[in-house]
């Protein structure tokens, strides 16, 4: 029934907070099982095009409000990949999101994939305010935040790319960033081929 406007504000707010909540302990809990081994990956040939596709509908919103252009530029020779697809899906959203959070408006945001001797490598590169060089190794640890103003306005649990290394390695590949203050930032990962 009608609900006085203050009371929906606060039942509002817990519902909210009751969701993040949610949201930090299942990535605990995937952290937890994949260290733990616990979590089998269901991987299969992927089209990397279409995972990318997907991954740039699901984020549509958040690129619009803030007029970030996401481009891609796939190698036909790296397109297919052997990988677990949500896990995979994960990563990208991760990092996109992420890279939308730190990229001012009317900023660029571009997805390179190639072939590398293991495997694939994958690029993501953004026009965003970077990393500082002392952050660059701690960003991949559980709960560790840039100390920037940008993490200072905006919620964050400091797991999502830890929950991106897990998730890589899970695969057996390796994750690194390279970054200059002011001049944006890449991710990139490696995804090995099939054993």
């Amino acid at each position: 029934g009608d609900l006085p406007s203050d009371i929906r504000v606060r039942l509002d707010k817990i519902n909210r907070h009751s969701d993040e909540l949610v949201h930090l302990v299942n990535d605990l809990l995937d952290i937890a099982r994949i260290e733990s081994g616990r979590v089998t990956m269901k991987k299969g040939l992927l089209d990397l095009k279409n995972i990318i596709e997907g991954v740039s509908d699901l984020l549509s919103v958040q690129l619009k409000e803030k007029y970030i252009e996401l481009g891609s530029d796939i190698a036909s020779d790296a397109n297919a990949i052997f990988a677990d697809k949500s896990q995979i899906e994960r990563i990208f959203i991760n990092i996109i999101s992420n890279a939308i959070k730190f990229t001012p408006q009317k900023g660029k945001i571009t997805i390179q994939a190639h072939k590398e001797d293991g495997g694939v490598q994958i690029d993501i590169t953004d026009t965003g305010c970077g990393i500082p060089e002392e952050a660059q190794e701690k960003i991949f640890e559980e709960f560790y935040r840039v100390d920037n103003p940008i993490n200072q306005e905006t919620k964050g649990t400091g797991l999502g790319l830890a929950l991106v290394k897990h998730i890589v390695e899970a695969h057996e590949g390796k994750i690194w960033v390279k970054s200059k203050l002011g001049a944006g930032s890449t991710f990139s990962f490696t995804i090995p081929k099939p054993s």
